[in-house]
């Protein structure tokens, strides 16, 4: 009988909750799904039940070790990738949220945000983020306003708050352990990325009382072990922790300058790596830090966007144009290739580089021939220029041109899609052969933290056995197609500053 180390990773998204059994080469072995419940209070408020989502990772983990007994038995290490941002503040005596986890496209801190721009300059030098509702700090603040607004709470240390990872950890080792990552800090605004630990003037500045967060560690570290849980036996450690982004792009192995990966689930979020130094930029792009094995910072460059996946859930869910998303990529090839619709997918607002709050979804050019498949397509077509503009703004911030893509995540199983990606974007896209990038790069991690991979093992880019799409359209007909999408984004631009 085998007898070699496994590790689990609990990969924690927005919709669903996975843990993946996986070998020491990266080989994926063994996965179980859980779905999130999506809580929308108000318009512009998203919310998860914390405990819910803590449920969601006993059951699949539970699923796991009975369909699978042998590998879990042998489970040797633990990584932990999450959903970033989303922000969590319970009680530290029974471990009760005060509120429900705010996710990151929660927009409540809107009206916050606009009356402190002056804080803007500092933010964006000290933590390479604007402010901006997405960021963790401001969810933060607004739990504290509602239950704690005098903070006697927190100055009695009687709560505690960090993101999806620190609250796993800390369920996990029995609450002996209150850790996150520096992928997690960096989505804070409250942690200053060229020293990777809290910053005190930002933590002023959001009265946020620094005795209440994590402590902040390298993604490789000991974080501690499980104990006092029914479903895991005690003393595995927790090696690997990183956001769900970063986490995808060492699954990627984008590991140098200029190798990039961009992620379609809920949103899609494309990371270029840069090195050991942070880059600026002007034109809307984050600058976050990459996953790190040890106290030398890493970074990227980040582009959000807040709705992909999501808008093919919205055409199934909301308005019941099909039954399940893969019929978007059979709607999308019977539609009128000629049509000249344009579909923003701001459900959520605007992410990278706009940064609107403020804007709503729109489609522009309908016309009585419209059916069903055209707006399919164009709400396909809408994701694949937001990533076209990305690219552009980090070609005007990085000195080394992204030549290839290599992208993940559900939607990128639509070959439709994907195609139209690179006739979009002009780049060569490569996907991967393993859809689960990110669960990889968090295996991976606890695997070289536990000793039992090298990162050095790791270090080829991309995946061999991926497919690779190169754009195959004339460029002054993308052009045309550019262009509309600028117009009708500057359109709304005008629209929403009436309004």
């Amino acid at each position: 009988m085998n007898s070699d180390p496994i590790i689990l990773v609990i990969d924690q998204g927005t919709t669903s909750t996975r843990a993946v059994l996986m070998d020491c080469e990266a080989n994926i072995i063994a996965l179980s799904s859980a779905p999130i419940q999506q809580i929308y209070p108000k318009t512009g408020w998203v919310e998860h039940n914390a405990e819910q989502i803590w449920d969601s990772v006993k059951s699949t983990i539970l699923t796991l070790k009975k369909d699978h007994p042998n590998h879990y038995s042998r489970i040797a290490s633990i990584g932990i990738t999450n959903q970033r941002e989303t922000t969590v503040v319970w009680d530290k005596s029974n471990g009760k949220p005060l509120h429900n986890a705010i996710v990151w496209q929660d927009t409540r801190t809107s009206d916050f945000c606009k009356e402190n721009k002056h804080l803007d300059d500092k933010i964006r030098k000290k933590t390479g983020l604007l402010l901006n509702p997405y960021f963790s700090a401001t969810k933060i603040r607004w739990i504290l306003e509602t239950y704690d607004p005098q903070r006697s709470l927190c100055n009695n240390n009687k709560i505690i708050a960090g993101t999806i990872d620190t609250y796993l950890i800390w369920k996990l080792s029995g609450t002996k352990s209150f850790y996150t990552d520096h992928t997690n800090g960096s989505r804070t605004l409250l942690m200053n990325i060229h020293i990777g630990d809290w910053d005190n003037e930002l933590l002023s500045d959001f009265n946020i009382p620094k005795n209440i967060l994590p402590e902040i560690k390298p993604s490789v570290f000991n974080f501690g072990s499980t104990s006092g849980i029914d479903f895991l036996p005690a003393g595995i450690p927790i090696m690997g922790v990183a956001g769900d982004q970063q986490a995808s792009l060492v699954g990627h192995r984008c590991h140098s300058p200029g190798q990039a990966k961009c992620t379609f689930g809920t949103g899609a979020f494309l990371l270029s790596h840069t090195g050991d130094s942070p880059i600026s930029s002007d034109t809307g792009l984050l600058t976050t830090l990459a996953a790190t094995t040890g106290h030398k910072l890493q970074y990227c460059l980040e582009g959000s966007v807040f709705i992909a996946g999501a808008a093919v859930q919205w055409l199934r869910d909301g308005l019941g144009i099909f039954k399940t998303a893969s019929e978007s990529e059979t709607f999308s090839l019977e539609s009128d290739q000629s049509s000249d619709i344009v579909f923003i997918p701001a459900l959520s607002g605007l992410g990278c580089p706009y940064w609107n709050s403020d804007f709503q979804g729109s489609i522009l050019g309908l016309t009585r021939k419209t059916t069903k498949k055209e707006i399919t397509r164009a709400s396909l077509e809408g994701v694949t220029h937001q990533v076209a503009d990305l690219l552009d703004a980090i070609a005007v911030n990085f000195s080394n041109p992204i030549k290839i893509l290599a992208i993940d995540g559900g939607m990128t199983e639509n070959k439709f899609f994907n195609q139209l990606l690179a006739n979009t974007s002009g780049v060569y896209i490569k996907t991967s052969a393993n859809a689960e990038m990110t669960s990889i790069g968090a295996g991976i991690l606890a695997g070289i933290g536990s000793g039992l991979m090298k990162l050095d093992d790791f270090n080829t880019p991309n995946d061999p056995k991926g497919r690779m799409y190169k754009p195959d359209v004339k460029s002054e007909i993308m052009l045309k197609k550019r262009n509309r999408w600028k117009k009708a984004i500057k359109s709304l631009e005008e629209f929403y500053k009436l309004t």
